[in-house]
């Protein structure tokens, strides 16, 4: 039904019964929608005979169920889209009375209402309407969107002041999709049964009776055998009461059960200051509130405190929507009857709420005397974060003429919160403030950075009283999970511990499930599991060392600081301490007097570094040593002093061909690896560019792209070297001695073994390692391997044990000479020759005739030129 339009009314006696009048539409109705199957149209005809005959409707589809049986074996689809669909009536025979033997009395009278019923068969009372669940319900659709709620002039008066736009409260309680009021549901046990209800009776025992029946306008009901039965005014709990004493009149030995079914309509009318005034339709079990939500609500200048309901004239109820959104109470919400009248009033005086709190918004008041401590009660708010002592009270004074605006500070204490507002008010509440009292902040490399209670007298001893209170948090986990299975490789150094909770539950899983696996599986798979999980248990020498880097961070003992903040002048003071003196010897002029508000921070060595021999420092010794290991570093040691506290070299140790590796030196040489790369591709770039440009015939121009393209080449294999770090000792062969270097932390030392080999590699024909002999030279090795036709050994390179190079064009003279110098230079075990390849392995005589061609072509250029200056000089 239309929002805001009447109930249907009946247009004459035969409608209102559900006559003929009401039947002959329908028959139209079937005849007009029921030709989509022969089997429908067979229904379709026997209904509407029935229908025409003066029979409900009803009764003929229970009259036609054979037919209806015949009709969907041949069709189902059609029939019950074809007739019982379009008929919107139910597809079973619903509300069906069954008059047992020896009731024939019973169905001649209600055969004479039109139900053609025998004893002992199937009927329906006059009207009966379907059971619940018969016919699918219909969705229940919304209603019309609402305008939007109007901005209101005290809102806009609290922006222009405050700068902030609020909301009203209560009307987000509005806020939502509308709907139609539910007809269906429980009725309550004081519902008074009026006309248009339809009462569900049920009889059994003696007599055997079921359906519905129309409450008519008379607040009757008609039964069979007994007549009209007035029930208008019955309460639903009273009707079975009501309903056996007049049955029992007529029947004897029989139990009753009767409950209201449809409810009724009525119209009531939503004025005033509401969203959507009009009349509604509405169901008969609906209230004030459901009223309200149907209407919308309040306008923005509609009052949440006062929604009077008018009955007759008369004010019945007025309800206040703040006692149901806050406590629940629904005192005013009033079941309404038929021409009801809700009234919202304008709204009543108003306050902003607004600062520290979570619902800021614009408040009504019920009046003139309601409280600060009210309006807080209202917000909902906790004001344990508002400041107590200072609260803001904006206030309109309309007794001055300039100004008529004024603030006053409010307390909130008990008198403060007894404080009346009124119209047009705006509190303000003001966060407390972050300070504390009396508290000192510890932070930094610490095992609590927290906040601690101050003490009068207390001092930094009393706030770290012990080394441990530097333990950071974490290290006894990540010590801990050093025991836990790995799944991935060692982290590489300087990559932090490279173990934390997470991966360590994941090892722990791994190397569990991965011993089940093992225990279980095939006898040649067991000892490949057993390798693996001994493999993820082994621990490597770098992780070691990074462990011991950076397991637990090194502290700073000789510089810590204190923040202090002075109230007098508003500043920041900083006043730093040696640590270690003020923990450990407890020194008066470093253990500094604490103040309310300090700040003590405690730096480490990465977040404040200190200078080399203060930190821990760890180096690797390995190979031929008495002791090989990973060692801590003293102030100032160097290599030898290392070796010799490691037990000396070993029988076996080769100590000219010693390698030490420093982490500073690679990243150094790494950096100017990728400096010389980047400056040769420039100068090649530059070179190409200028060589393209003089180059005189197509055959020069491709050669140059082809040098071009092998330039490019040779850059990108630049760019994949990675530097060494390795740092050459330059000892003499014959007596090495360790020179003396101070080490650093990182650095890696490595002994071989004597060697008896020396290697030949790169443009000869066999590339393999020969038997060192004393007294050998370069040219004995280079004959034995066979350089090869594009070897270029003028620039042919002996590489030391040691790390140095020597190379033969670096030792020629200008005029080339110099070369057997190099081929008679001797050889040491372990030594390296490296002979590359020609980059240009053009013949002389070609080189020759390139040149010649080249001069050629410019001492004929140079001849054009002369000849043409020597004529336009003629001229």
């Amino acid at each position: 039904m239309a929002e805001g339009q009447p109930a249907h009314q009946p247009q004459n006696e035969h409608e209102e019964r559900g006559q003929p009048a009401y039947n002959t539409a329908v028959s139209d109705q079937l005849s007009s929608r029921m030709q989509e199957h022969r089997g429908a149209t067979q229904v379709s005809r026997s209904v509407q005979r029935a229908l025409r005959n003066g029979v409900s409707l009803f009764a003929a589809v229970a009259a036609s169920t054979v037919l209806c049986t015949a009709a969907w074996a041949q069709s189902p689809q059609a029939l019950t889209s074809g007739a019982a669909a379009n008929l919107g009536a139910p597809t079973g025979a619903a509300g069906t009375i069954a008059i047992p033997a020896g009731g024939a009395d019973g169905a001649a009278q209600m055969q004479g209402m039109g139900a053609n019923i025998q004893p002992g068969r199937l009927g329906v009372l006059p009207g009966a309407a379907a059971q619940p669940g018969a016919t699918a319900a219909e969705p229940l659709r919304a209603l019309p969107p609402l305008p939007p709620l109007a901005t209101t002039e005290f809102q806009r008066f609290v922006h222009e002041s405050t700068g902030a736009l609020i909301s009203l409260h209560g009307f987000k309680l509005f806020d939502r999709p509308r709907f139609p009021s539910v007809a269906e549901g429980p009725v309550p046990a004081n519902y008074v049964v009026g006309p248009g209800d339809e009462l569900d009776i049920k009889l059994w025992g003696s007599v055997d009776l079921s359906g519905r029946l129309s409450v008519d306008r008379q607040g009757q009901i008609t039964v069979p055998r007994l007549g009209p039965v007035s029930v208008a005014g019955i309460r639903a709990s009273e009707l079975d009461a009501h309903l056996r004493k007049q049955l029992a009149k007529v029947y004897a030995n029989f139990e009753l059960s009767a409950t209201v079914g449809k409810i009724r309509s009525i119209q009531v009318f939503v004025v005033g200051q509401a969203r959507s005034p009009g009349v509604y339709t509405v169901s008969s079990l609906s209230t004030v509130v459901s009223a309200l939500f149907e209407a919308g609500g309040p306008a923005a200048a509609g009052s949440l405190r006062r929604i009077d309901l008018m009955r007759a004239g008369a004010k019945v109820a007025t309800l206040d929507l703040y006692k149901l959104i806050h406590a629940g109470d629904t005192t005013g919400d009033t079941r309404l009857l038929p021409g009801d009248v809700i009234v919202v009033q304008p709204t009543g005086p108003r306050v902003a709420l607004m600062g520290a709190l979570d619902n800021a918004a614009i408040y009504e008041l019920a009046g003139n005397q309601e409280t600060v401590g009210q309006l807080l009660s209202y917000s909902g708010s906790s004001t344990v974060l508002v400041k107590p002592q200072r609260a803001l009270l904006e206030r309109v004074n309309a007794q001055q003429a300039k100004g008529p605006r004024e603030v006053a500070e409010l307390t909130l204490d008990a008198a403060g919160l007894q404080r009346p507002l009124r119209d047009g008010d705006v509190v303000i509440l003001q966060r407390i403030s972050a300070q504390f009292a009396n508290a000192v902040t510890l932070r930094g490399n610490v095992a609590s950075p927290l906040r601690y209670p101050f003490k009068p007298g207390m001092r930094v001893s009393d706030l770290i009283p012990e080394a441990d209170a530097l333990i950071v948090e974490g290290y006894h986990l990540r010590k801990n999970i050093l025991v836990q299975y790995e799944r991935r490789a060692a982290p590489a150094a300087g990559s932090g511990t490279g173990v934390n909770a997470d991966s360590a539950s994941r090892d722990i899983t791994g190397a569990v499930v991965m011993g089940a696996q093992a225990m279980t599986s095939e006898p040649q798979d067991f000892q490949s599991r057993l390798a693996e999980l001994d493999r993820r248990r082994a621990i490597s020498v770098e992780r070691a060392l990074d462990e011991s880097r950076n397991l637990l961070p090194q502290i700073n003992w000789e510089y810590a600081s204190v923040e202090r903040f002075n109230h007098g002048d508003v500043t920041t003071q900083l006043i730093p301490f040696n640590l270690g003196r003020a923990i450990r010897s407890r020194d008066p002029a470093h253990d500094l007097v604490l103040q309310p508000g300090d700040v003590v921070t405690v730096y480490s060595v990465k977040e404040l570094p200190v200078p080399r021999e203060r930190l821990s420092q760890f180096v690797r010794l390995s190979g031929e040593v008495n002791v090989p290991g990973v060692y801590q570093l003293k102030s100032g040691e160097t290599l030898a002093d290392l070796v010799q506290r490691a037990g000396g070299f070993s029988k076996s140790a080769y100590v000219f061909g010693t390698v030490f590796t420093r982490e500073s030196t690679r990243v150094q040489q790494q950096a100017n690896l990728e400096q010389a790369v980047r400056r040769f591709e420039a100068a090649a770039g530059s070179q190409a560019s200028a060589t393209l440009q003089n180059a005189s015939n197509p055959e020069a121009q491709q050669a140059v792209q082809l040098q071009v393209a092998a330039q490019r080449a040779s850059i990108e294999r630049l760019r994949s070297l990675r530097a060494s770090g390795r740092v050459a000792l330059e000892m003499d062969p014959q007596r090495p001695l360790l020179p003396d270097i101070v080490l650093e932390d990182g650095d890696d030392i490595s002994v071989p073994t004597r060697s008896s080999f020396v290697s030949v590699f790169g443009s000869v024909g066999a590339e393999t390692a020969f038997i060192h002999r004393p007294g050998t030279k370069v040219s004995d090795y280079l004959d034995r391997a066979g350089p090869t036709r594009e070897a270029d050994l003028d620039s042919a390179m002996l590489i030391r044990a040691d790390g140095t190079v020597l190379v033969n064009a670096v030792g020629r003279s200008a005029w080339g000479w110099g070369d057997r110098n190099f081929m008679a230079t001797g050889v040491n075990p372990g030594d390296s020759v490296f002979v590359p390849e020609k980059l240009d392995r053009r013949t002389a005589l070609a080189q020759f005739m390139t040149g010649a061609k080249d001069w050629s072509q410019i001492f004929y250029q140079f001849g054009l030129g002369a000849s043409a200056i020597r004529v336009l000089r003629n001229n």
